[in-house]
């Protein structure tokens, strides 16, 4: 008999397990963090589909609900793409309306999927081991395992996964713009507040040079449309994330394996339907 995986832990009691203040507890991993990830999954019960459920929320930057309702017919082998149904909302009341991107796929994604779709044996993605759709507490058992496999020094969850592709994409789409973290949250206050700002903080902003301005908010709106967010708060946050994973952009990879090639080309504009 196949016993389910525990019950999700609360953050709080994950940190207390692992140690040190909340204040030191990250929610992302770094780019390194996430390659030693995914071999630990070799080590896991169905490898192939946890490997996949690992690389999946990082390159396509997936909710845990997003993840676990995907099917085989959201997969285009044609043209190498993924239909993500964004925010997936329990209550039809709460959000009518959802927003559906056409993904394209990395190399790394399209050949664990090509192995993973032999194996299948329903319509769901990533099935169970009962062959019915993985539920969000296992994928966060399964996640949870795998990194104390590979020996990351802090408890890993799915979102840590999809924020660490959200600030891995808003590191590229800024890399050229040669902004400071600083001049990044100048430029927010400026659109996002309402209220004047400083007279010090108008005169910083209006040495940035124009091109590099168009340069943050065409990221913001990419970023906004790939990840499906309505609320400008909630993106800025993933925004500004690029700086945690790296604090001098200019110097991550532009290549990582896990990021589809032209990806924000292909995000804009989104489509958008009534979910029924």
């Amino acid at each position: 008999m196949i016993k389910p995986p525990p019950r999700k832990l609360p953050n709080s009691s994950r940190r207390d397990a692992f140690g040190g203040s909340r204040s030191d507890h990250r929610q992302f991993l770094y780019l390194h963090e996430v390659d030693a990830l995914i071999p630990a999954t070799k080590q896991t019960r169905a490898p192939t589909r946890n490997q996949a459920l690992v690389m999946l929320p990082i390159a396509q930057a997936l909710q845990p609900s997003e993840i676990c309702h995907l099917r085989w017919c959201d997969l285009n082998k044609a043209a190498n793409t993924l239909l993500v149904v964004r925010n997936r909302s329990k209550s039809l009341r709460i959000q009518p309306q959802v927003v559906v991107n056409q993904q394209p796929l990395c190399p790394a994604e399209i050949e664990i999927l090509q192995e993973l779709i032999h194996r299948s044996k329903t319509d769901w993605l990533l099935e169970s081991e009962r062959q019915q759709r993985l539920r969000s507490r296992s994928l966060h058992h399964i996640v949870y395992q795998a990194g104390e496999k590979a020996g990351l020094p802090i408890p890993v969850h799915p979102y840590m996964l999809r924020r660490s592709g959200l600030y891995y994409r808003a590191a590229l789409l800024l890399q050229g713009a040669n902004l400071s973290l600083h001049e990044c949250c100048l430029l927010w206050n400026y659109y996002a507040t309402s209220s004047a700002m400083p007279a010090s903080f108008q005169k910083e902003y209006q040495t940035i040079n124009r091109k590099r301005e168009e340069t943050f908010l065409l990221a913001f709106e990419q970023i906004k449309a790939f990840a499906g967010i309505s609320a400008d708060e909630n993106i800025i946050d993933y925004l500004l994330g690029a700086y945690l994973l790296s604090p001098r952009l200019p110097e991550i990879s532009d290549n990582y394996w896990l990021s589809p090639s032209n990806w924000h080309l292909r995000t804009l504009p989104k489509t958008s339907r009534t979910n029924r």
